[in-house]
């Protein structure tokens, strides 16, 4: 058996005082100093290590920029955890302000994107560029012109995404055998987010066991239509917003003779979004290998 779980980073800060405060009956917003939000990645370490998963999907993560300290959260957080650790930036620069797209080569330097988490060795770690967004800056005015897109996304334009979207495709040597882990962080636009999902599923098929986990940002239902006869979805529950749930956003898919033994939302967060968890059976080796 093999733990897999899928955690929204939410570039380290910790929300847990407020959502425990908002499931407690007060507002998700306000909040003592024993409650505001602050990045903690040692909280984030605690809530990732209480899931006991072999891997861990990270999305929403920080290397180097200001607002996180400067720390490379992934390497970070596999050193807390002892788990081996690969980052793979979505965009170069701060979310927040201004970037570009991240080239297939990682210049290192401040960015933004997913990362694997593994107790086992990660091999073969490829980073996947996945279509729409693009250079752009954070602005509330929304560009004059449709057809050029300047500006980042910003809660009040949400047609403006221009934010790049990556994946994380890793060959990861399980106790159970070899198995293709691929991550991503998907746009909310839900066309552009099912067209990256597209390219995401056929880069994450190695032919054999695999799973693609992360946070979706569509329902399940386009999901399990687009990948059907090609996926099997692995359900859940609700995942966000963490303090009152209602849609189920971060999802796990298998193929390669992968079977879900179970799968859960765990109770217990720093972010706006639950952790999933799966356990999975991998196939016997001679059968994974026909």
């Amino acid at each position: 058996m093999v733990r897999i779980a899928s955690y929204n980073l939410l570039h380290g800060i910790d929300l847990s005082g407020l959502v425990e405060g908002a499931r407690g009956g007060g507002a998700a917003g306000g909040g003592s100093a024993a409650t505001s939000p602050r990045i903690d990645l040692g909280a984030a370490a605690e809530a990732i290590a209480a899931l006991d998963a072999d891997v861990v999907a990270v999305q929403e993560a920080d290397r180097a920029l200001p607002r996180s300290g400067g720390s490379h959260q992934v390497d970070e957080l596999g050193a807390l955890l002892g788990m081996h650790a690969r980052f793979a930036p979505a965009l170069l620069g701060s979310p927040d302000e201004c970037w570009r797209a991240a080239p297939d080569h990682d210049p290192g330097g401040p960015a933004y994107g997913v990362g694997l988490l593994s107790r086992w060795p990660l091999a073969t770690c490829t980073r996947v560029a996945l279509p729409g967004g693009g250079d752009g800056r954070r602005s509330a005015i929304a560009p004059a012109n449709s057809d050029d897109l300047p500006v980042g996304n910003k809660p009040g334009w949400p047609g403006y995404d221009r934010e790049p979207r990556a994946g994380l495709r890793a060959v990861v040597d399980t106790d159970a055998g070899r198995l293709v882990v691929t991550t991503a962080h998907l746009s909310y636009l839900p066309w552009r987010g099912l067209s990256q999902l597209a390219a995401l599923a056929r880069a994450a098929d190695g032919g054999g066991p695999a799973v693609l986990v992360g946070d979706l940002n569509l329902p399940v239902w386009p999901v399990r239509a687009l990948l059907a006869g090609r996926w099997r979805h692995a359900g859940g529950a609700a995942t966000y917003p963490a303090w009152r749930p209602r849609l189920q956003v971060d999802q796990l898919l298998v193929r390669g003779g992968v079977a879900i033994s179970d799968i859960t939302v765990a109770a217990r967060t720093t972010s706006d979004h639950l952790p999933l968890v799966a356990t999975l059976a991998l196939p016997r080796r001679e059968e994974a290998d026909r």
